[in-house]
């Protein structure tokens, strides 16, 4: 079979002369068939180039956002620690403060039947501890525990619970005879004896509304408590206190004396309930 040929004229510019060339067909094709195969490659390596580079980017977000894991991790943890340290710290303060409470007798004198427990439905996987979020519900729990012993704490630091001085009460609340008179009389607080110038102590925290001279009290002080309790110390020998000072339990207000209408060195001791006089005797351990 004769072989078929295409035949290219070339026509120079600048000459008559003309060119021929003869191409066989198969070399055509032979280059045609080059020419689409380097187009596929192309094409192919184009797609492989963009899949590298999709995945380039791909690894580096996750590269980059497993960093961010690591921070947040080690985040969680610094937090975590430090909540499980708060956590234990109200523990200890709220296991301290509530047995401070339970030793107290103005708690087993005051007291009802026992009763508590949760005001709200929670469920069992809220009380597991040992997650971030369980810390911070138990760091929750315990500012309301605390909250509430803080009230009881008050409270009881608020109420006449402690004698004023160490002594022994010479008369007690109630009838009684006038010592100057011998007449019958009511006697409207308890009378410690002790001797002149032991140091008198505040029996709950208050403020001070009356220290001077009154009368028959002799030198007085008069404090006042929330919840409605005043207490009265008379025949003070002398003052620790001034009128509108701030005092806690313990404080010590003034001294024993005998000023005022007193037979010997003694305190004269008041219990007041919404300024009606009640009997000290059962707020004194």
């Amino acid at each position: 079979m004769a072989r078929k040929f295409y035949t290219c004229i070339i026509v120079p510019d600048a000459s008559q002369q003309l060119h021929k060339l003869r191409v066989p067909i198969q070399a055509l094709y032979a280059v045609a068939g080059v020419g689409l195969l380097s187009f596929f490659v192309v094409v192919g390596l184009g797609f492989h180039y963009l899949g590298m580079a999709s995945r380039m980017e791909t690894l580096q977000s996750l590269e980059a956002e497993n960093a961010k894991l690591k921070v947040d991790t080690r985040q969680l943890r610094l937090a975590t620690t430090q909540l499980s340290r708060q956590v234990a710290a109200l523990e200890s303060e709220a296991e301290i403060i509530t047995k401070a409470i339970q030793e107290d007798p103005l708690l087993r004198r005051l007291g009802g039947t026992p009763a508590g427990g949760s005001t709200t439905n929670v469920p069992t996987a809220e009380l597991e501890t040992g997650n971030l979020d369980a810390l911070q519900a138990r760091l929750d729990d315990l500012d309301k525990e605390l909250d509430l012993l803080d009230a009881k704490t008050k409270h009881i630091r608020s109420t006449p619970t402690v004698w004023p001085l160490a002594g022994v009460i010479g008369s007690h609340y109630g009838n009684r005879l006038d010592p100057f008179t011998g007449d019958a009389d009511v006697h409207l607080g308890v009378d410690i004896v002790a001797g002149k110038g032991t140091p008198v102590k505040a029996t709950a925290d208050g403020i001070v509304r009356v220290a001077q001279r009154r009368a028959q009290y002799g030198n007085l002080v008069v404090l006042e408590h929330p919840d409605g309790f005043t207490t009265r110390y008379g025949h003070l020998s002398g003052f620790k206190v001034a009128q509108g000072q701030t005092v806690r339990k313990h404080d010590v207000i003034g001294y024993v004396g005998m000023t005022g209408r007193a037979t010997a060195p003694h305190l004269h001791y008041e219990v007041r309930l919404r300024d009606k006089a009640v009997n000290p005797r059962p707020y004194l351990r």
